[in-house]
């Protein structure tokens, strides 16, 4: 098929809806960003974050999708011996090794696994489809799954952790299985939890979850981003202060403005009608993965669509949430919005592999 046919098959709508929230997140970095030395090398690495993902969804629409589950295992293994090697030979940022450090880019494997996982638990349960639900297939789905969290929450990032695990469970979902299976898991999560928060949690992440329940309890230290993520979201009203003139963002009241709590800078710029914008064009992006997921042409299609829509939903989820004040920060960015070079290129990457479903879907 040439070039040109892939082309008049692609769903420029989805594509557009991601480029726009793009383009939101560069305006809104560019504001958190004036006047800081460092401006131009942010908008630089971000702008080339975007060109590199931009030209892999192009090349991942002519790329056959179907192949990605031929080489699922190794893009697994792959992906479990960079999550290994970020472990020994990473850079440690705010307590978190998580980083490898390229020079002018810095990777962080944890967005490479949401990928890689999405991919193999869309190859493993595509196979087993119309199965009926055993307790094997959530045994070894578990252990695929249960790996990759496990070395990422050694860095220790428990905002990714989460998102692996829910990816799991809501694949887990989909593919049928029994009611009583789910009361197990809930059982095992908690007991995950219990022993997570004993044996792995940072100080600093325990202190996050804690100052939820009572940010004020630490208003200067563990419960202070809450709080100025709160003043910022409410001080916003309906139209915002205007860009580039947000009190808490400009005069750095309010931390990570760029990265995690990059919705908040919004919704303080540019109010009501700029979150409402904003939230408009995250939800249009979802709704079109869901109708990519129904008209794709087989199972590994369809898991590889619900997925992706869940992924992303669930950052969504956590990002906002956490940025209002209704869940606990846990350093999750915003899809196609937060600075974040790796978070960036793949949720374009995701993208690219919705669109080659979309071109094969009448092949």
């Amino acid at each position: 098929m040439k070039f040109s046919s892939y082309l008049k098959q692609f769903d420029w709508f989805l594509f557009l809806a991601s480029l726009f929230l793009v383009g939101v997140g560069m305006a809104a970095i560019l504001s958190t960003t004036w006047g800081n030395e460092n401006l131009t090398v942010i908008l630089n690495k971000q702008i080339i974050a975007a060109i590199v993902g931009i030209v892999l969804v192009f090349l991942l629409a002519v790329f056959n999708y179907q192949t990605l589950a031929n080489y699922s295992y190794v893009i697994y293994i792959v992906t479990l011996l960079v999550l290994v090697g970020v472990l020994i030979f990473g850079q440690e940022i705010r307590g978190t090794k998580g980083w490898f450090n390229l020079g002018f880019f810095q990777f962080q494997p944890a967005e490479l696994a949401k990928v890689a996982l999405l991919i193999i638990l869309a190859k493993y349960f595509s196979g087993i489809s119309g199965k009926p639900s055993r307790i094997q297939y959530i045994l070894i789905s578990g252990a695929i799954t249960i790996i990759p969290i496990g070395l990422i929450m050694l860095q220790p990032d428990l905002g990714s952790a989460l998102i692996l695990l829910s990816l799991w469970i809501f694949i887990l979902l989909t593919s049928g299985i029994k009611k009583e299976y789910v009361a197990g898991l809930v059982a095992i999560g908690f007991l995950v939890i219990g022993l997570a928060w004993t044996f792995l949690f940072a100080p600093y992440q325990k202190e996050r979850i804690l100052s939820f329940v009572n940010p004020m309890s630490d208003p200067l230290g563990a419960g202070y981003h809450m709080i100025q993520s709160k003043i910022a979201v409410g001080s916003g009203q309906f139209l915002g202060r205007g860009l580039g003139h947000g009190t808490q963002s400009q005069l750095n009241f309010l931390p990570d403005q760029h990265t995690d709590f990059i919705f908040a800078v919004i919704a303080e710029e540019l109010g009501f009608i700029g979150v409402s914008l904003l939230l408009f064009l995250l939800i249009f992006l979802l709704l079109r993965i869901i109708k990519i997921a129904r008209s794709a042409r087989n199972e590994f299609g369809l898991m590889l669509a619900l997925g992706s829509c869940f992924l992303f939903l669930t950052q969504i989820i956590i990002n906002v949430g956490m940025n209002v004040g209704i869940l606990p920060v846990a350093g999750v960015p915003l899809p196609f919005v937060s600075y974040g070079g790796s978070a960036l290129i793949f949720s374009l990457i995701v993208i690219g592999i919705l669109e080659s479903v979309v071109v094969r879907r009448s092949v």
